[in-house]
């Protein structure tokens, strides 16, 4: 969002009172009477732009520009200024806290931690957050089928019928585990890339002018619900659809948006990618049943 100069076809700086092109000066004194508009603050100047949270108008003096690219009365920035995720202090207060405290900010409260946050972040801060999410929805779900296997075996003589050393299967069961402590934080991060490029392609079609960075942003946090995943069994199924919820919350103040859009840019790619698999699969199905018929 930017605020065109009078005089010239640049765009001028928030909080500057003349333009960095021309030199105009953007203080514009009101002629009373003239019903014209005129500064909020400092009636006896013409209003540059409106606030776009309060509705105000404001002078060139008092215009300044939030995080999310609003263009914003310098009242209403001195209210809401940007804030910080306990994610984006895990230096200070460490990485589990951190992790913890943001993911119930961001489940129980996600219209005012959203609206409030400052949308850039690193690329490495989003994947990690992201990493740790995918860690915890499945660590307490695959340690419980790896108890089951443990706990409530086959019989012996059953693998041993069936030539399967006991030993080796208990050994095959803990490295099935490990193996998907590891698998399961790295593919979340390929899918969180992946899924937040073609977010991102939505959204800019839908008006943001936000970088990657924020998109990835908004779908790295948006997964802290898989927080619960550590309720075995039930928690990773019902995770990724509260995640999807929080996503639209995310895009529509991240990336600066309408809900209408921002719900595009969550749902297009989720829902696009279902009807492929789901016309996939039905074709396949229909070409074997063809076959065999």
């Amino acid at each position: 969002m930017s605020i065109p100069c009078p005089n010239c076809p640049a765009a001028v700086i928030p909080g500057a009172e003349s333009c960095g092109m021309c030199g105009a000066s953007l203080m514009k004194e009101a002629v009373p009477g003239s019903g014209e508009a005129v500064c909020a603050v400092h009636p006896e100047y013409l209003s540059l732009s409106a606030c776009s949270r309060c509705g105000n108008f404001a002078c060139a003096k008092c215009l300044r520009q939030s995080p999310r690219g609003e263009i914003v009365c310098a009242a209403c920035h001195e209210r809401q200024p940007a804030g910080l995720l306990a994610w984006d202090r895990r230096e200070e207060v460490g990485t589990l806290r951190a992790f913890w405290e943001t993911c119930l900010d961001i489940m129980f409260r996600p219209g005012p931690t959203f609206e409030r946050l400052k949308p850039e972040g690193t690329v490495g801060s989003s994947l990690g957050f992201a990493m740790l999410c995918n860690f915890v929805g499945y660590f307490t779900t695959a340690l419980v089928y790896m108890a089951f296997m443990l706990v409530f075996p086959m019989p012996d003589e059953t693998m041993k019928a069936d030539n399967v050393d006991p030993t080796a299967f208990k050994a095959i069961g803990a490295g099935m585990f490990a193996a998907m402590m590891v698998l399961a934080p790295l593919m979340g991060v390929v899918v969180t890339l992946f899924s937040s490029g073609v977010d991102h392609l939505l959204l800019r079609m839908a008006g943001s002018e936000h970088p990657y960075e924020v998109t990835l942003r908004g779908n790295a946090l948006s997964q802290a619900p898989y927080l619960i995943g550590l309720i075995p069994m039930c928690g990773i199924y019902v995770a990724p659809l509260w995640a999807v919820g929080l996503r639209i919350v995310a895009y529509r103040n991240l990336n600066a948006v309408s809900w209408g859009g921002a719900a595009f840019g969550a749902l297009a790619g989720p829902l696009l990618t279902c009807l492929l698999c789901g016309g996939s699969y039905l074709a396949i199905f229909s070409a074997a049943a063809a076959i065999s018929g």
